[in-house]
């Protein structure tokens, strides 16, 4: 279904992703200049090298999971390098490439990652053994949240949902997210075309939100909660 609609709505989708009816000034230049940025930035050769590592290896030692395209590796780095965050929370990783594009974005920046269940190990430890003082591991959210909120102290804070191991830990992410955009936090949700976790919180989260903006193709959604943006959904081609 979630298929079908995109199809259906891509003319639309289309014409607003190149900001026809888009009003809000904010709206207008994220979509034009960071999520369809189409000039290069000064992380993609290295964007690309891990991502190649990533592709080798999981050719020879994993179950040939789906590795994060090209193109979304450099726009989670894309959206990583606008909003500048110092202190980042990821949830979720399979082989370490969307956790190395955010850190790209500055050598002072740190990472909070709760990994889960769907972690090659291996593969994860060669891709981010360079990153390694930089990134903070912790075996589940609760510690996770807790690392993070000692980390980020007064920032707005800057969240990647990529996967979720359990129903509780979603419960337990929606407070937290909730309560992040509340104070302006930006929370991405990947992996959202399929009905997964992840999807689910992402859908709740839009229905419940009552400031920020919304930007989503169907697969990816960037939620931005700052108190000064009304609460609209942008439908887009990205």
């Amino acid at each position: 279904m979630k298929t079908l609609k995109r199809l259906l709505t891509s003319f639309n989708r289309y014409k607003r992703s190149k900001g026809f009816g888009v009003h809000s000034p904010f709206a207008f230049y994220l979509i034009l200049n960071v999520l369809r940025e189409r000039l290069p930035y000064y992380a993609y050769a290295n964007i690309e090298l891990r991502r190649n590592m990533a592709l080798n290896l999981s050719a020879r030692i994993s179950r040939h999971r789906r590795v994060i395209s090209i193109k979304n590796a450099k726009m989670l780095f894309r959206i990583a390098c606008y909003f500048n965050p110092q202190s980042i929370m990821q949830i979720g990783t399979t082989y370490g490439v969307s956790t190395t594009a955010i850190l790209d974005v500055s050598s002072r920046s740190q990472l909070v990652i709760c990994p889960g269940s769907e972690t090659c190990t291996p593969i994860y430890k060669k891709v981010t053994h360079r990153y390694g003082e930089r990134i903070i591991h912790t075996s589940d959210i609760e510690e996770a949240i807790n690392a993070y909120d000692t980390l980020s102290k007064n920032e707005c804070k800057f969240i990647l949902v990529n996967s979720i191991d359990s129903d509780s830990d979603s419960a337990t992410i929606y407070r937290y997210v909730m309560e992040a955009l509340d104070e302006g936090a930006t929370v991405i949700f990947r992996n959202i075309l399929k009905p997964t976790r992840v999807s689910a919180l992402n859908t709740k989260v839009n229905e419940n939100l009552d400031h920020g903006m919304t930007f989503s193709n169907g697969k990816i959604s960037i939620v931005v909660g700052r108190k000064n943006l009304p609460r609209q959904s942008f439908s887009l081609w990205f």
